[in-house]
Formats: C-alpha cells, structure tokens, sequence
C-alpha cells in the first residue's frame, strides 16, 4: 500500500478532531458503529481487499476509541476532584511562569500519581525550581481556558486537567525541598531559561525582543497582546507557534554550515538530527515542534541510509505519534496550524507549481520567465495559508482576508529571525565568542521590527478579517471548502480554481452585506466569566464593555475583545467601585483602550481609577448618560439600567434587591444576573434573562431562584448574546436555558 502511514496518520487524526468537538456519549456511539462497521467489512471482499480503505477505517475507529476512553478514564475522574481540598506532595516541571502559575505532577496523595496540574501561586517570596517537591494542602479546581485567555482545549492539550492552589495564605504551610538529584532535562531548562533572559535583558528590550522570544523559542509571556492580536488578524499566527518552519530553516542551516566546513555528509545529517532534537527540547516539547521534529529526523535519517523520505508518509508518522501519546494533543492550535500549513505545502502547492509556475517557466518569453518565481513563492505562501483558515476560524472566531499577502510579507523575515536569533543566543554563551551576538541580535531586533509594523499595518485595513459573529462566516467557509473541492471531482483543478474564486468574493460581499444588514442592530453578549458579569455592547463598529464582579469579569471581557480584534472601546462601565472588577481594570486598560470610564459611586478603588490613563471620566451618580444617539444608562441603588431605544436592559448587583426598583424599572427585555441572584427576583418582568455563574456553583444558583414566566439562560459553558434593533426586539444566540427542573 502506498503512504500506509499517511493514510494511518489523517485518519486517526480527523477523526481525533471530530471527536472533539462532540459530546462523550456520541464518541462512544460513533466508537461503536465504526467497529460495528470494521467488523463488517471483513466479510465484504471488495472492501476488505482495498487496504487504503481498512486502515482509514481502522484508524477512525481506534481515534474513538482512544479519546473516549482517555476521556472516562482519565480526564472525567479528576474532574470529579473540582472545589476539594486535599493533601499533596507535587512536584514541579518547570520554573514559575510571569503570570504565576507552574506546571506540576502529582507524587503523593490523594490523587492518582503522575497526574499533571497546573499551580497557581500568590507570587510573594515563594518561587520554586523545577523539579522541587511541594507538600501541603492545595485547593483544587478545573481549568477554565476562555476565562483565562487562552484557545478552546488548551489545559487539555498540556495534559492539565486540575488546578491547584495553596490552601493556606501566601502558600503559607506548604512545605519546599529540593529532591536529592534532578533529572538531565532540569539542564534543558536552565538552557530554556537562559535563552529568554538572553534576549529580554538586552538594553532598551521591549516588544522585539518578545517577538523575537516568541518566534525563536516559543515564549508567549513576553509577547504583548496588541501584537498577539494583530498576527490573529492578518492569518499569521502560525509564525509565533513555533512549527515546521523553525525546524526546517535550523536543520538545514546546520547542515549547510556543516557541509561548508567538509564535515562528512552522514556525519553532517546525523549532526543536525541532533541539533533539531535539541532545539525541540529548547522549545518544550511543544506538539507543533514535535510534529515538525520528527518529519525533520525522518528525512535526516532518509539521506544517511540513502532512502528518499515521503514527505505525506512522514507527516502522517508525526500526526499519529503525537496524537497517539496524548489524543488531547488535536486541542494545541499550534499543531493544528501547523499540520494544516504542511498539508497545504505538501498537496496544493505541487498543483500550483505545475498550473503555473511551471508553464510561466517554459514560455519563450522573458517576461513570464522572470514572473515564474514571484508566482511561485505567492503559491506556495497561498497553499501553505489556505488550509489554515479553519483553523482559524474555530480557534480564534475570526478569519482573515488578508492573510496570503501577510504571509507572502512576513514568512522569510520571520525565518530570518529564527537564524539570527539561535545563533546570536548560542554565540552569547560562549564568552570568547560574545561580541559577535551583538549584530545578529541588531538585525533579529531590525527584522522583528518590520513585522510589527507590517502586522500592525496589514491589521489596520477594512475588512483585514472577519469573525465568527458573523453568522455568515461558518456558513460561507465550510460551503467554499466543499466547492472547491466538488469542482476539483468534477472539472479537475481548473474546476477548483474557479471555485474557489467565486468563494473568495462570496465571502467578501458577504462581510460587506452583513455590515450595511447589521447596520443599527445592537448586539449585547454576555461573557461566560463565572460568577461575575462582563457584558460586550457593539454596533455598527462601536464598542462598550460592562463590567463587574471579580477579575473573571475583566480577563473575560478582554479575551472576547481581543478576539474580535478591537483594541479601543468607546467606553467602560464600572457600576461598583467596591468590586474587585474596579482592582483589576489597570489589566484591562494595559490591553485595551478605553475612550470614556464611567463608573459609580465612590467606593474602594476610586483612588486607584483617579491615578489611571482613560481619553475621559464620567459618573453615573449624576443622573443619566446618554450614548450612541439612542441609548441611555442609569444607576439606581446598584442596578444598572440601559434603554436601548424602546429596549430595556437590566442588570442587577450581586445579592441586590429588586424591590428597590420602581414598577416601571422592574420591567425590562433582557435582565441580566450578576453572581447570587438578587432578593424578589420573581418582581422582575423581562422577555429573556441570563444569569451569570461558573459551572461549580449552577446548581446552587438555580435553587435560591423561583420558576420564573421567561426563559433564563446561564453563562456557565459558553457567552450569551442578545440582538435588538432597539424596538423592544431581542434574538437570543447560544448559551442554554436553565432548567428548573
């Protein structure tokens, strides 16, 4: 059989992909009826003499199988461990990271041994090394990502399925020691970390110095969200996960060096194989370098044993070996971007090159000739940039539009970043050999320069990208991917092409459609954000952000606005200057700008929001404000009151009291929960409601409110958005209804 592995590989991996995004119980049904259907095919003998066809099959089946029992046997019992205390030994994986938490594992206690969680510290005095050994009780809970920040999956994905944090204040009774001897990777992460400090303490570091960390080494802490955002924009995040690319360029790097300096050519590949592990255990071992890594050694290999590897064969080994270890691993966007930009390289481009680039060379004239190579670098950025979209698509909620030219932009710079700054690290280490760093790190700062600058540009564009809100999006994607497709079956890739043209201009009248029909609708999405309330208001390319209760309130509404790639809004809404929501807006305000703060009444942070950055500052307590032309805001004993044109939006304290509320202030469209339900909440009249809790306390929540004649939705799992033209109309998108039941 021809690319057994490959075939082996994309099975085993899509249906890892598909499995999820479905529930447990339709990946054990799914599990079931494609063994039911392996089984049958043994008795049908043009099926099961099609070897291609079996091993899809079989893949599909064990991709299942494996994820439904990692998910009942391993994932769904820790889980059962959220909101316990329990006495621990843990012992940490790798150093305190800048937002304070450490990978640990479990070496005694309660829970099962090896088990990989996520510690969180207080950040005062206690800093342990990797691979110390921490004793004490520890709060247990499970991880949150959207809340956090981070991509659907992730915690999954590094095999985290807890957190933990000290029982006691400032991890007071939790005992340190250091073990007896440490393990030969405790050297890769001394080498890790000095790679980091290498770059961050050059004089003057800032943003390029945490590019060029991220780009080289895969260090997200350093990277400033604008410039997160603005690669999410342009369809060019692939560069900041460190993949294929960083992998190629090093190991061919250091077999031309190699080479040049006469080293045997079997003793140069397996040199580089080596350097390219290395360079793998310098990044952490992340899937994407993982999946490059080992398409690198493979073909290394190939040439010391004069084989010619098959590059579709070896991606599918890399897909399947990873996936294989850890099936969360198809949760790491990393991976997911990475695999589908190789993908691309490995199937579209051999197509384009030949529809193009190849005839453009063999023309009589000189004018085609020299436009071959232009036309197959923009190929191969677009095959390479094509298959990620959706990826993008599920991954950040946004597509971008632009990302052929930013790619075309932007992937050679990136690679000459990665040489230059390996080479300018591994020359700093040695001290004979310091002075020549200094302009490799010059020009890796130069070029790093130049792609915040083109990111920042490119991002700026109308239409750059499009997100998922808008509901064409999910529905124009899948249906271009299934043309073009459809037109390759039928008029071959001429068919395609045409296809996927039409496609292209498809998805561009639908982004400028769905802006003039959204045109004086107001969307109102209420974050998932625990027990707090973070509500995002947007119309007609204007954003306001509600925010209240704890830091949940404030990490949730950034993440969501970064996600739509909105780096200003128009104004922020703080109702209680008590809440620690008010502590944590220096937070929001170092990540979004805010052009108006409007907050309440004086309260414990007041001083803190005087000393703060923001365009303007005004009060609820004197009266009413007006916004956008129709709308108005209003406080009242703590409830905050919004008027829509004719539609009313109610938003309640935690542990308020609604008969504080007049009987006009009391009817309302949408009513919004925020945390504990408030007192005589069966006196509030709304056409929707949505109540604002974490997962761990929904149950309790529910209990202290009456059947109520509206429908109520909760935030526990996924945002909650509601649509209204401002006539007293809402449409309610997503989240599920509480059931009283």
């Amino acid at each position: 059989m021809r690319r057994p592995m490959a075939a082996l590989g994309f099975s085993y991996f899509f249906a890892l992909v598909i499995a999820s995004f479905v529930s447990l119980n339709t990946a054990v049904v799914l599990a079931a009826l494609l063994s039911a259907a392996f089984a049958a095919c043994f008795f049908i003998r043009p099926i099961r003499q099609n070897r291609q066809a079996m091993t899809a099959l079989f893949a599909a089946m064990a991709a299942f199988l494996m994820y439904s029992a990692k998910e009942m046997l391993v994932c769904r019992p820790l889980r059962e461990f959220d909101g316990r205390r329990m006495e621990l030994s843990l012992q940490t994986l790798d150093w305190a990271q800048q937002n304070n938490s450490v990978p640990v594992r479990v070496v005694g206690g309660g829970l099962p041994k090896g088990a990989k969680l996520t510690l969180w510290l207080s950040g005062r005095d206690f800093y342990p090394q990797p691979y110390d050994i921490l004793t004490g009780e520890f709060e247990l809970s499970s991880p949150n990502d959207g809340r956090s920040g981070l991509a659907r999956g992730y915690s999954k994905a590094a095999g985290v399925f807890l957190n933990a944090r000290a029982a006691g204040f400032d991890e007071e009774g939790v005992g340190l020691a250091a073990p007896k001897s440490r393990p030969w990777m405790y050297n890769i992460l001394l080498a890790r970390r000095y790679a980091r400090n290498a770059i961050m303490s050059r004089p003057g570091a800032g943003d390029a110095e945490g590019l060029m960390a991220g780009i080289a080494f895969g260090f997200k802490e350093d990277l400033g969200s604008e410039i997160k955002a603005d690669f999410r924009a342009v369809g060019a995040s692939h560069l900041l996960a460190v993949s294929g690319l960083h992998a190629a360029v090093l190991s061919q790097a250091i077999l031309a060096l190699l080479l040049f300096l006469k080293v045997p050519n079997r003793a140069a590949h397996l040199a580089a194989a080596g350097g390219v592990f290395l360079f793998m255990a310098l990044t952490g071992f992340q899937p994407s370098i993982i999946r490059a890594g080992i398409m690198c050694i493979v073909y290394l290999f190939g040439k010391i044993l004069g084989r010619q590897p098959d590059s579709l064969n070896s991606l599918g080994l890399s897909v399947f070996a990873i996936t294989a270890v850890n099936p969360y691993a198809v949760d790491d966007v990393g991976l997911l971007l990475s695999f589908s930009a190789t993908f691309g390289i490995l199937v579209l481009y051999p197509a384009f090159k030949r529809a193009f680039g190849d005839r453009l060379r063999q023309s009589e004239k000189r004018l085609p000739r020299l436009l071959a190579g232009p036309v197959n670098s923009f190929g191969l950025t677009l095959s390479a940039t094509a298959p990620t979209l959706p990826v993008s698509l599920l991954a950040f909620g946004q597509i971008s539009l632009i990302s052929p030219v930013a790619n075309l932009l932007m992937v050679f710079p990136a690679s000459a970043v990665t040489v230059a700054t390996i080479m300018a690290v591994a020359l700093n280490a040695v001290k004979p050999l310091g002075f020549l760093s200094a302009p490799l790190f010059f020009a890796a700062r130069a070029i790093s320069d130049y792609l915040i600058w083109a990111a920042r540009l490119l991002s700026s564009i109308p239409f750059s990208s499009v997100w998922a809100g808008q509901t064409f999006v999910p529905v124009v994607i899948p249906a271009a991917i299934a043309l073009t497709a459809l037109g390759k079956a039928l008029l071959g890739w001429r068919g395609a092409r045409v296809m996927a043209l039409w496609s292209a201009i498809a998805l561009m009248c639908g982004a400028i459609s769905h802006g003039a029909f959204m045109k004086g609708v107001t969307e109102i999405t209420v974050i998932s954000s625990g027990n707090s309330a973070a509500i995002v208001m947007s119309r007609s390319g204007y954003t306001g952000v509600v925010v209240s209760g704890d830091k949940n309130s404030v990490s949730g509404a950034v993440f969501e606005l970064e996600r739509r790639n909105v780096r200003a809004v128009d104004f922020l809404i703080l109702p209680d200057l008590s809440d620690r929501s008010a502590f944590y807006f220096p937070e929001f305000a170092k990540r979004i700008g805010v052009n108006c703060l409007i907050t309440g009444h004086d309260g414990e942070y007041s001083d803190t929001l005087d000393a703060l950055p923001a365009a303007g500052r005004l009060s609820l307590e004197n009266g009413t404000l007006n916004f956008w032309d129709d709308c108005r805001a209003e406080l009242n004993d703590g409830w905050l009151i919004f008027r829509i044109g004719l539609t009313r939006v109610l938003v309640s304290p935690t542990g308020g009291n609604a008969a504080a509320l007049s009987e006009n202030e009391r009817q309302a469209n949408i009513f919004v929960i925020a945390g504990s339900p408030p007192k005589h909440i069966a006196a509030v009249e709304a056409q929707a409601g949505a109540l604002c809790c974490s997962a761990d306390t929904y149950r309790r929540e529910i209990k202290a409110i009456p059947r109520l004649s509206y429908p109520l939705y909760n935030t526990a799992d996924k945002n909650i958005t509601f649509y209204t033209r401002g006539r007293g109309d809402i449409t309610v998108k997503g989240g599920s209804t509480v059931d009283f039941d």
